[in-house]
């Protein structure tokens, strides 16, 4: 039955290994949640807030249902807005979103009955009270669904004031973490002028060339490892590699500077040289390299112009030569002894065993860390259940599965962590499938060994 104690386990043997990690505690090493809000930890009294507050998944479906933006991101009343949402989540069947929506009102609220426009009304009343009555806030729904430890995403220029907080606050068991996301460093980002000003200042380092400038952003990397930081993160549109030389970047980052407006060659030189050199300092540091590639954002200009960023308008992309991109970018870094642990996320599933094949040329390390390239779980468009199983078969063909850091919930929804137990009721399902095809021995010690470790365990030891 839907969202039953069985739900997504279409066979004996997968609900065997489900039990063996649905207590499993979960380490969620990449998130957009902001440690401001897990510090003061006010409690929720509208679901509009918690639920629909800036959840672009859920934005965008309701644009697919003709939702007006008054009720969407307006200033319709969080009323109006639930009953929209409600109308949409009823139609919705096959999306994630609406996956996630039932397991969220029944795991986190005890509401069994799926929302739709007939009983919106009362579920907006019911779960009003309940917040108000259970006093429910982020630290409680972090220590509701076990998790051990959140890495948060934040700018280099970031001064870590409340990841310094919540690192002195004895009550709260979870370890929060930063993690350096130079986005603004990339010379096509329409903050780069502005990012070089602030990144000198608060530096005290005048950046005049490309030495300078990366000898700026060490300081801000070893700033970040001093307040436990444990890894970075980036987006890149694509996978690019261009060789260059110094005097060229010198030349290309006064220019930008000044207001020059870079051509594509110069973007790809600019973004191949610099991610090498963050890659050689987040060796050197011990930070995991978290790479994010393939979305096409803000699509649509109006909607951008009007709401800003992460509104529900971006794409999936794609492009050419990503193999023998992503083939010369890690064999360069691996020529100058700079390739740090990474994990590689795939926004476009139709490049899924490029991925999964290339990384595995690159895995010999003398640490023996067992992984060293990850290819990391379905990415937003693909955190799906065809996504998931899509990643996970691309995986295990091409590497070993068993070695997988599992998921994550990428989100800025303190309710998302119900997509653990999503991703997880998937990965039990997809091992107890091969038991029943013979494809793997009837072995519950050994399955459940890889599901827990994919689960929690490999993650743990991942990120130290």
């Amino acid at each position: 039955m839907f969202n039953d104690k069985n739900f997504m386990l279409n066979n004996e043997p997968a609900k065997k290994l489900y039990e063996q990690i649905k207590e499993e505690p979960i380490f969620d090493y990449h998130c957009h949640l902001n440690p401001q809000e897990i510090f003061e930890d006010e409690v929720y009294d509208n679901i509009v807030d918690l639920w629909l507050g800036g959840d672009h998944y859920k934005w965008r479906l309701m644009r697919a249902n003709g939702i007006a933006e008054n009720e969407i991101t307006g200033s319709a009343s969080k009323l109006d807005k639930f009953m929209a949402f409600a109308r949409t989540l009823e139609k919705s069947y096959g999306n994630p979103v609406y996956h996630w929506s039932a397991m969220e009102l029944k795991n986190v609220f005890g509401i069994e009955e799926p929302l739709t426009a007939a009983n919106a009304e009362e579920l907006y009343h019911q779960l009003n009270a309940y917040l108000v009555e259970h006093q429910i806030s982020p630290r409680k729904l972090i220590k509701a669904s076990k998790v051990a430890f959140i890495g948060t995403t934040d700018s280099p220029l970031d001064s870590l004031e409340w990841h310094e907080k919540l690192a002195a606050d004895n009550s709260f068991e979870t370890v929060v973490a930063p993690t350096f996301r130079p986005d603004e460093a990339f010379i096509e980002h329409v903050n780069f002028k502005n990012f070089v000003t602030r990144l000198s200042s608060v530096t005290g380092k005048k950046v005049t060339d490309f030495t300078d400038f990366m000898f700026a952003l060490e300081q801000r990397i070893a700033y970040f490892a001093e307040h436990g930081c444990k890894a970075s993160d980036i987006s890149f549109t694509e996978i690019v590699f261009e060789q260059v030389d110094k005097a060229l970047l010198d030349e290309l980052l006064n220019k930008v500077i000044e207001g020059y407006e870079p051509n594509q060659q110069e973007i790809n030189q600019w973004q191949t040289a610099v991610f090498a050199e963050l890659c050689r300092l987040y060796k050197q540091y011990g930070f995991v390299t978290q790479v994010h590639f393939g979305a096409l954002r803000n699509n649509h200009s109006i909607l951008y112009q009007q709401l800003g960023a992460d509104i529900g308008i971006d794409s999936m992309g794609d492009q050419t030569r990503l193999a023998i991109n992503m083939n010369r970018l890690l064999d360069s870094l691996v020529q100058k002894d700079s390739l740090p642990k990474m994990v590689w996320y795939n926004l476009n599933p139709a490049y899924n065993i490029v991925v999964a094949n290339t990384l595995q040329n690159f895995q010999a390390n003398d640490a023996g860390i067992a992984g060293y390239l990850q290819f990391g779980a379905g990415w937003w468009f693909a955190d799906t259940k065809l996504g998931m199983v899509s990643q996970m078969n691309a995986l295990a063909e091409q590497g070993i599965l068993a070695n997988f850091i599992g998921m994550l919930t990428d989100s800025r929804s303190f309710l998302s962590y119900q997509r653990h137990d999503y991703f997880r009721r998937i990965l039990a399902n997809y091992l107890g499938q091969w038991m029943v095809d013979g494809e793997v021995p009837e072995d519950y010690d050994a399955l459940g060994a890889v599901a827990k470790a994919i689960s929690y365990g490999n993650a743990v030891r991942y990120f130290n």
